[in-house]
């Protein structure tokens, strides 16, 4: 049992080590999309004073402008404080002082911009490409489907059946069962009567080595002595008895109903991890969409601005929402990436070696 409450725990210490480790690397990634956003809007600003000194931009536009590079600032500062607040926790998660110097390693925040890149592809939420029906025709909605799914993303009855057969505190509670069982068997057999029967025999004379050569040493069966005892205990009186039975009868149940609750509750485990990996997925196909229609929007906007066609709280409005999709989709790969290893924890296929190394669980596709 104790080893299979070490291997649950080096699981479990792991995945949260990991998940701690891809949520700081998130905060660095919103501290430098707030400062591109920040860089954004000072550039607006910018253009803005030239507009409105030109004549071609009111002054209170002007105004909008400064007031939203004031914000940007003042989210930069803040995201700044927040990565250095996370990364001063996950040193002491580590056993190290705050103070320590600390350098992160950015190759998973950039294999999870490129999976997101890999998982999107082609992929559109909203496609009003080719023919766009009329608003008033019928609005049918498409429910997430398998499209673009993970490896990991496993059908239910597959993954509850694999949580199963390898959970290792499963197994335990089923051995604590096993125990029980054991345990009201031992009561019961001492509820019944009890029947002693003890003898000995004694040939001969006792000898010790000094006297081992005497001529009369030799066994003599005419000599030999027999005792016998006899003792017969009732179950008359088996009060003792009786309570230790009931105890292993009470405690048998309790196991099995532990063993049963825990059962159930791996089954919603795995069920609630793979639901995070489909919703986390299908937010990265809607954030990284958005991306990319904010980007387009930003540049649109800016040349309208140019033109005089647009305000700038126009060009404002789509720096912040490209800025809000950009942590957005970092945040749902982070949160992609977490859930992928939350499965394998739960489903007791994230081997740790005794380095603290794991290798992950990759199922085969037929």
């Amino acid at each position: 049992y104790a080893i299979y409450d070490f291997e649950r725990y080096k699981r479990t210490f792991a995945v949260g080590i990991a998940s701690e480790y891809l949520n700081v690397l998130r905060d660095l990634r919103r501290v430098e999309n707030q400062e591109d956003n920040y860089r954004r809007l000072v550039a607006s600003t910018r253009r803005a004073r030239r507009l409105a000194d030109s004549g071609r931009m009111p002054e209170f536009q002007f105004d909008q402008a400064v007031q939203d590079e004031l914000r940007a600032r003042e989210g930069w500062i803040q995201s700044m404080q927040g990565y250095e607040r996370s990364l001063d926790r996950f040193k002491v998660t580590l056993g190290l002082p705050p103070d320590a110097r600390v350098s992160l390693v950015e190759q998973e925040l950039e294999a999870l911009r490129e999976r997101a890149a890999t998982l999107t592809e082609g992929v559109n939420v909203a496609d009003y490409t080719g023919d766009v029906p009329p608003a008033d025709a019928p609005v049918t909605l498409r429910p997430p489907g398998r499209e673009g799914a993970g490896d990991l993303e496993l059908d239910g009855g597959e993954a509850v059946r694999m949580a199963l057969e390898h959970r290792c505190d499963l197994r335990a509670a089923q051995g604590r069962v096993e125990d029980a069982q054991r345990a009201v068997m031992v009561a019961a057999d001492a509820l019944r009567a009890e029947l002693t029967l003890l003898g000995s025999a004694q040939a001969g004379q006792a000898r010790g080595i000094a006297s081992a050569g005497q001529p009369n040493a030799a066994l003599d069966l005419g000599e030999t002595s027999y005792s016998a005892l006899l003792r017969l205990n009732l179950p008359l009186k088996r009060t003792r008895e009786r309570n230790a039975y009931r105890d292993s009868l009470i405690r048998l149940e309790k196991s099995v109903r532990d063993f049963q609750a825990l059962e159930d509750q791996i089954k919603l485990q795995v069920r609630d991890r793979l639901r995070a990996l489909q919703q986390a997925r299908e937010t990265v196909f809607i954030q990284s969409q958005a991306v990319r229609l904010a980007e387009r929007r930003v540049a649109s906007t800016d040349l309208f601005l140019q033109a005089g066609r647009a305000a700038i709280r126009d060009v404002l409005e789509a720096q912040d929402a490209l800025l809000s999709a950009q942590n957005s989709l970092s945040s749902a790969m982070v949160s992609y990436r977490i859930a992928e290893l939350e499965i394998q924890r739960d489903l007791d296929r994230l081997e740790v070696t005794a380095d603290g190394i794991w290798a992950e669980y990759r199922p085969e596709r037929n």
